[in-house]
Formats: structure tokens, sequence, C-alpha cells
């Protein structure tokens, strides 16, 4: 067994992925605007606190064939930042229960206001914009952080170091690229890379085991994109069927978009995390197997590795399959509302799409179990 893992080599590794971190930091703008021409108006987030429940009036209307009760709060609310910040404001609430509109406001909420000022700088009017859901996210942040370390302890702390490398590598370089013109079937595969070798190393050390899912993970993704590459272009999808797709093409870019390719460059990424977990699951046990019992042949020792790799490809098959069904639920409740057919709904562009992501991804993590098991034999030899 290689033990190339030691203390030094950590730190070693450590300090190069933190290195690397600031390099693309420095290297890629923050933001991509859509023209260096046109006019951005940037506004402070101006984050409140409703203080009071002035007033709650139940107004009875009749839309259609349904009684709606419609209910209006009288709100006042104090400004805790900007040059506003201590002054109070009045604003009124309706809510619709028949509609997704403003939710019922209790005291102690805390809004993002937009206001508008008159040539003195006093607030004329205001109105509340948004739901303040950073704090609760931030306490749910927290709570994974240390449910991570308490549970896994070291391990648990460097799958925090791997997934903030991976955040980081999708929103920041990924995301940034497509927005500045590369192509995103490239950036995804060097993603993909980055992201596979860094999240294995770090959390299983530079190793046989970790050499042989670095290996099954990056084949089982690029069956995954070799297939979604052919189908994409035979069912002749847009990629663009979805609302934030159509709201995307209405947004003046300094580069045209390819949706295909971003289409293609979702699934690589979409079955990645599934792909390794199943990489890295059967090299760990093999290698465990191997090292308890030394002289084990390579065919028993394929065959413990292709029984792991079966019982772990069931779940993990429908890991992928209800992650991309939860993201369309409401989509299919529509086609379904409509008294659409089956075949209806399945030709529809969206639908065709999660289907092509889904089942993809799918065969790229059947496919990536023979092959980890093959190299970990070949490694372990």
């Amino acid at each position: 067994m290689l033990k190339l893992f030691t203390k030094e080599s950590k730190k070693y590794f450590f300090s190069l992925t933190i290195l690397f971190l600031f390099i693309v930091q420095s290297i890629i703008p923050l933001r991509v605007f859509a023209d260096d021409n046109s006019k951005t108006v940037n506004t402070d987030s101006i984050r409140a606190k409703i203080v009071q429940i002035v007033s709650v009036k139940k107004n009875n209307i009749t839309a259609g064939d349904k009684d709606i009760v419609l209910e209006e709060q009288t709100l006042k609310i104090q400004i805790l930042n900007g040059k506003h910040k201590g002054e109070n404001v009045t604003i009124k609430n309706t809510v619709d229960p028949s509609r997704q509109g403003n939710p019922i406001f209790n005291k102690g909420d805390q809004v993002f206001l937009s206001i508008s000022e008159d040539s003195n700088g006093n607030i004329t009017s205001s109105n509340i914009y948004q739901v303040a859901r950073d704090k609760p996210l931030t306490y749910l942040l927290i709570f994974f952080i240390l449910s991570m370390i308490l549970i896994g302890k070291g391990k648990g702390f460097k799958s925090i170091i791997t997934l903030t490398f991976t955040c980081f590598m999708v929103i920041k370089v990924f995301l940034n690229l497509i927005l500045q013109g590369y192509n995103p079937i490239t950036i995804s595969i060097f993603v993909c890379i980055a992201i596979t070798i860094v999240s294995l190393v770090m959390i299983g050390g530079i190793n046989r085991k970790t050499i042989s899912a670095i290996i099954g993970t990056t084949s089982g993704v690029v069956i995954s994109g070799v297939i979604s590459f052919i189908v994409v272009n035979s069912t002749k999808v847009s990629g663009v069927g979805t609302e934030e797709a159509q709201l995307l093409m209405d947004i003046p870019l300094k580069h045209a978009l390819d949706f295909k390719a971003i289409l293609f460059a979702a699934i690589l990424i979409g079955a990645l995390g599934a792909v390794m977990d199943v990489s890295m699951s059967i090299a760990s046990t093999m290698t465990e197997i191997k090292e308890a019992h030394p002289k084990i042949s390579p065919g028993r020792l394929m065959k413990a590795g292709m029984v792991v790799g079966r019982d772990t490809m069931g779940t993990m098959a429908t890991t992928l399959i209800l992650a991309y069904i939860s993201g369309s639920i409401c989509l299919v409740l529509g086609y379904l509302a409509n008294n659409s057919n089956f075949l209806d709904i399945v030709n529809q562009d969206m639908i065709a799409c999660e289907i092509i992501k889904t089942l993809a991804g799918s065969i790229g993590l059947i496919f990536t179990i023979p092959i980890t098991v093959i190299v970990c034999c070949i490694l372990s030899d």
C-alpha cells in the first residue's frame, strides 16, 4: 500500500489548494456585467424589522366561483441600516391566499425594503421587496458544518473543505467563465476533473485506492458525457425549455450562450457526485479486503468489488433519479392538470432534458462500477 500522504504532504497539498483558490480569485472577476457601455445602478440592501402589527383587516371578495378572503396588514417597520437607520415607516401588506405572493408577517420578522426619496433625501414611499432569509440559512449552514465535524471528525472537516472547493469551482469558475464566453463543455470537463482529484485526494490521500476512484469517476463522467452528447443531438432538444433559460436569453450579454453546451455541462456536473461516491465506496471496500486478506486472488477480489458495486448501484441511481424528478414536480403536475397524455409530456423539451440528465447520469454511474473494480484489481497487484 502506498503511504505517500504524510503529514508534510497534507500540509503541502492543502497549501497548494488554498494558493490555487487565491490565484483563480484574482484572475476571474466577481461579476460579469451584460454590457460595458450600459449603466449599472447599485443599490444597498435596506434591512428592516417589523416592530408592530398596527392593524389587520380581512376583506371578502369573489373571484370566479370562489370566495376569497384577503388579509391586509398594516405594518410599522424600523430601518436597521443605511442613512435612514432608526427611522420608522408604515407599509401595507396584502395577502391573497389564492396566489403565491406576500407572506403573513409577524412582529420581529426582518425584511428588505425598496424606498423612494425626494430631493431632500426624505423617504416618500417604501415597499417590502424581499423577506430576509439569510439568518435562518446561516444557522442551517452552521448546524450542517457542526454536524459534519462532530460525526465525521477529521474526515468531516476534510469533507467541508472539499465541499467549499466544489462550490467555489462551480459558482466562481464554471458559471463566471461561461458568462465570459468560454465553451461550457471544456469548462465543465476541467471543473469535474479538478473537483474529482481534490475531493478524493483530500479525503482518501494519495494511494492506490484514491487513484482507482479517480480513474473510475473520470471514466463514468466521460461515459455520461458521450451518451448525453449523442442523445441531445439526436433528440434536438434546445436546452431552453425552462423559464430560467428563457429569462437568461432575454438578458443582453456580451457573449451569446450555447444552451445545448450548457445542458451537456449540467449533465456532467450533476452526475459527478453520485459517480464519485460509488467509485470511492468500491475502491475503499476492495482496499480493505486486500489488506485483510493479502493472498486473495484477483478473481475473488473482483467478485467482492462487483457485489459492493451492485448494492450501491441501485441506491445511487435512485438518488440521481429522485434528485431530477424533485426539480420537475411542479412542471409535471401542470401537464397532468391539463390532462396531457404520456407522449405529449415526454416529448416536451424540458421533460426530455430532465430524462436525458437522469438516464445519462445513471448509465455513467453503472459503468463506473466495473471500471473501478478492474482498475482496483490491477493496482492491488
